[in-house]
Parts: structure tokens; C-alpha cells; sequence
């Protein structure tokens, strides 16, 4: 996984299937969390710097311009 999302991934459809829907969290130290989803799948580590730079709302977007 890159350190942030690719720009395209705001713009992408999501379909309303079991892959989506998320049915647990947990965390990994103090670096982020890994997800469980619905269908069973349990890959990867989202650290809490990528997860930032997913939130599209606008004070999460002027700290990632500005790097805060």
C-alpha cells in the first residue's frame, strides 16, 4: 500500500456488497488498524496517516495540503 490513496479512489463507485460492509476493527499498536469485512476478508494495515488521507471533509483535506 502507497502512503496515500490514489486520487481516483474519491470518484469510484462503491457497490453495496458483503465486501463492503465492515464487521470489525482492530487495532495494530499504535500505527493504524486492520479491518474485517463482511464477506470475510482481513487484509492490510491502514495506518492512521492513509486513513487521513481518505476523509474527504475539508479540515482533513487543508491538512493534507498544508502536511499537517
Amino acid at each position: 500500500m502507497s502512503d496515500e490513496p490514489p486520487g481516483e479512489v474519491f470518484y469510484m463507485p462503491i457497490e453495496d456488497t458483503p465486501a463492503t460492509h465492515l464487521i470489525g476493527v482492530e487495532s495494530v499498536g499504535s500505527y493504524g488498524i486492520t479491518i474485517e469485512w463482511e464477506d470475510g476478508h482481513h487484509f492490510g494495515i491502514y495506518d492512521w496517516h492513509y486513513l487521513r488521507a481518505l476523509c474527504p471533509c475539508p479540515i482533513c483535506r487543508e491538512m493534507m495540503i498544508y502536511g499537517q
